[in-house]
């Protein structure tokens, strides 16, 4: 079965139990959050009185709107601490601006972790990012008919390669283009299971990244794995992958590239 059929096998379930550490991680956060709540709270308390009683000295918008303004802001750093933990953590886009306007500063770890598990949207961590991964790499690919082409066990990708040329780095890639670690993460995936790039693929990126006058970045880099035997890129910003046999040429195509 193959990845694509497994995905799409997946159902909802959106009880799955977060990890042990996650849980103390958040449990943590949350305790830290209360404190700071309950101190800003405690000095609003103290000063609002004091304030509707003798308005010569205390001032609402520089001694009330501050302390109100933090606890705003206490809580915006809560949920994004959470969140950014599990995008870290697992790979997965999240969003914190939701959660911060549905939540007033009484929300819990708990609060954030359902509304964690509902932007997955029926998926777990782990199937979030590899979904996530497939369709970044689909993503690279515009016209597949025009752009990719398969001979024996090569598969080689047409006007891929965002180059920039200026500068004292001869051939380097472009500071915007993300499509070449989409594709590099997806074949470490096709090659292993995992979400983070090979060691060997994030190698050869960070030298084409810094350019040609650093790196002899045109040759064949050889990788000899199980399933890529080596992966060139051109000055014409072809890209050429060498898999080990022309059916895992065909079957990465099939699952990471086209639509």
């Amino acid at each position: 079965m193959n990845i694509l059929s497994k995905l799409n096998e997946i159902t909802i379930d959106n009880n799955d139990r977060i990890a042990e550490t996650d849980r103390k991680y958040c449990e943590n956060q949350f305790e830290l959050y209360v404190a700071a709540r309950e101190a800003l709270q405690q000095a609003l308390n103290i000063i609002k009185p004091a304030y509707e009683k003798e308005k010569s000295y205390l001032n609402e918008y520089r001694d009330i709107d501050p302390i109100e303004k933090r606890l705003k802001e206490i809580k915006e750093q809560f949920i994004s601490n959470v969140v950014h933990h599990f995008s870290r953590q697992y790979k997965v886009t999240l969003d914190t601006a939701d959660i911060n306007k549905k939540y007033d500063l009484y929300l819990t770890h708990h609060d954030i972790t359902a509304e964690i598990f509902e932007q997955l949207g029926g998926f777990n961590f782990e199937e979030k990012a590899v979904h996530e991964l497939i369709e970044a790499s689909k993503a690279t690919i515009y016209n597949f008919n025009k752009y990719v082409s398969i001979k024996k066990a090569s598969l080689s990708i047409t006007d891929f390669v965002w180059w920039d040329t200026w500068g004292w780095d001869g051939y380097r890639l472009s500071w915007n283009s993300k499509k070449e670690s989409s594709l590099f993460t997806a074949l470490s995936h096709f090659e292993n299971g995992s979400v983070k790039m090979l060691d060997s693929l994030f190698e050869m990126y960070k030298e084409i990244e810094k350019g040609s006058n650093h790196y002899d970045i045109f040759s064949k880099y050889e990788l000899n794995l199980e399933k890529i035997k080596s992966v060139k890129v051109f000055k014409n910003s072809k890209i050429t992958i060498e898999f080990n046999d022309h059916a895992l040429a065909q079957e990465f195509a099939n699952t990471y590239l086209k639509k």
